[in-house]
């Protein structure tokens, strides 16, 4: 049993750890747009795409990305965050709920506002097709509008030529792989592996690997189903080799996408019960924590203080 009281509270807003999150809403707040510029165009290619799919909702955003993009069309930083807000007041009408619990009207305003998010994304990308963080963007939406596998991968594969290793394209393509969005088992895990293994050392990547066990544990129906997956000699050994090449390499950097990729490893570290390699990585990050994967096991603040008390002496407590 883990304990009742939990003694620690994690940080689970991405603004803590990454500032530059502050920073982008508060000069598109005040619409000042070279300021987001110089921001975004400073910026690693991963993090500024993580910047871009930051979501933002300050009133009138749509509005003002559509005047600069009215002045300048072939500026591709504001048409791929158009295309990010929009998918995120896309996904708002739709929710995270399972298809079966969606209702008519919501997956008609879900597509209506997606279809405007891809008609900005075909133009943007037409414009600047190298730009990674579009690519990011259509794979996101050509899951949504249920455009298929191959088309998915076509787009992958054109953002590939750009950026072989672009982590948030990988974990995006990686979702429409999943069977819950018309993929297979074979194509999600084939695909993490060759993703991993082709990332260098010390790189985010690799973590698609638990990503993937998480996603078909979560998928089988049964408590013993589930412990017999993720202890199998298989998913342990692809784990922890996952792990030696990523959070526990020495060229790890704690670059944008760092907090969430070290909380799907102590997820599944904890899943795995192996309390020495959880309280390694609660150590590295402190008080910084991610809501996913953790949000798969019950509420994040609650079951990562819990697991904190376990791994951590003293029950973890700041």
């Amino acid at each position: 049993m883990l304990p009742r009281m939990p003694p620690h509270h994690p940080v689970l807003d991405p603004a803590v750890a990454y500032p530059k999150i502050t920073q982008l809403r508060s000069v598109l707040d005040a619409r000042d747009w070279p300021a987001a510029r110089k921001l975004l165009d400073t910026a690693e290619p991963i993090e500024r795409d993580c910047l871009i799919q930051d979501r933002d909702e300050s009133a009138g955003l749509e509005e003002f990305l559509r005047g600069v993009l009215l002045e300048d069309p072939d500026d591709s930083t504001a048409g791929a965050l158009l295309g990010q807000h929009l998918i995120h007041a896309a996904w708002e009408i739709r929710t995270s709920q399972r298809a079966n619990k969606v209702s008519r009207e919501q997956f008609a305003g879900f597509r209506r506002v997606l279809l405007q998010a891809e008609i900005a994304l075909i133009d943007a990308a037409a414009r600047t097709p190298g730009d990674p963080a579009i690519w990011t963007a259509r794979l996101t939406t050509a899951r949504g509008l249920q455009l298929g596998l191959s088309e998915a991968r076509r787009r992958y594969d054109r953002l590939a030529e750009a950026a072989p290793h672009h982590f948030p394209a990988q974990r995006q393509l990686l979702q429409e792989l999943c069977p819950k969005w018309r993929g297979t088992w074979e194509k999600v895990h084939t695909f993490a592996r060759e993703a991993a293994g082709a990332a260098p050392p010390g790189a985010l990547n690799a973590v698609l690997i638990p990503e993937v066990h998480l996603e078909h544990w979560g998928d089988l129906d049964s408590h013993s189903e589930r412990q017999a997956y993720l202890r199998s000699d298989q998913v342990r050994n692809e784990v922890y080799e996952a792990a030696r090449r990523s959070v526990w390499h020495p060229d790890f950097r704690r670059t944008h996408g760092w907090v969430s990729v070290m909380s799907t490893f102590a997820a599944v570290f904890a899943l795995l019960d192996d309390m020495p390699a959880v309280a390694s990585l609660f150590t590295a990050l402190g008080d910084l924590a991610s809501e996913r994967p953790w949000s798969y096991l019950g509420d994040p603040a609650t079951v990562i203080s819990q697991y904190r008390a376990r791994a951590l002496p003293g029950g973890g407590a700041a």
